[in-house]
């Protein structure tokens, strides 16, 4: 998914469980009027009472399992995972507590949930951005480009791949232009298409 003062070098930092509810909040207001949002939730009102819990859940998970950046400011974010193999574990009892909090639409969340476990490309080992979020006063003003290329640098020195799901064309023209390439288009069950992207790194990594 992915919701965008330009700075070329920004200070990012890496946030602690003390940032939890700060980048939670961020989360929920990039992806409010985002491409999945009607589709998850259709009444506004409820998407708002109910996006920072879901979010919580996923920045819970991300402080413990993956790779948070943030930029100083708090009005930007990444999440980055480590894929080698198999699938990231779960959230103790995270299906009980998406269902506790998404109440008459958890079906459409653990839809989308299994729909990307499923299409997920485990193999070869790469880092997966599952959000890019930058508050709505900042978007398309290349804040999020520059969390990006900052993850980006370090992925070229290593030689790592990465991937993504874009949520919608926009972000996909978005994507393209820092490197990733389509893979096939993913279905959600009666609703918006997901488009998988990858990215190969555009270095070789030296030789120590």
């Amino acid at each position: 998914m992915t919701a965008m003062h330009t700075h070329p070098h920004p200070a990012i930092r890496t946030p602690t469980p003390a940032d939890q509810q700060t980048v939670s909040e961020l989360l929920a207001e990039a992806f409010l009027h985002g491409d999945l949002a009607d589709w998850l939730i259709p009444h506004l009102d409820t998407r708002a009472r109910i996006y920072p819990h879901y979010f919580a859940l996923h920045v819970e998970h991300a402080l413990t399992h993956g790779q948070v950046e943030m930029n100083e400011d708090a009005t930007a974010v990444a999440i980055w995972y480590a894929i080698d193999g198999e699938p990231l574990p779960e959230l103790p009892d995270y299906s009980q507590r998406l269902a506790d909090l998404t109440g008459r639409f958890q079906p459409r969340f653990a839809a989308l949930d299994q729909a990307m476990h499923d299409h997920h490309p485990y193999d070869p080992p790469h880092l997966y951005l599952a959000f890019l979020a930058v508050h709505p006063d900042l978007q398309r003003r290349g804040v999020g480009s520059a969390l990006l290329r900052h993850r980006h640098d370090q992925l070229d020195e290593t030689g790592a791949a990465a991937y993504l799901e874009a949520t919608g064309l926009r972000n996909r023209r978005l994507y393209t232009r820092h490197g990733y390439r389509p893979q096939p288009v993913l279905r959600l069950p009666a609703g918006p298409p997901l488009y998988p992207m990858r990215r190969v790194p555009t270095t070789t990594p030296q030789a120590s």
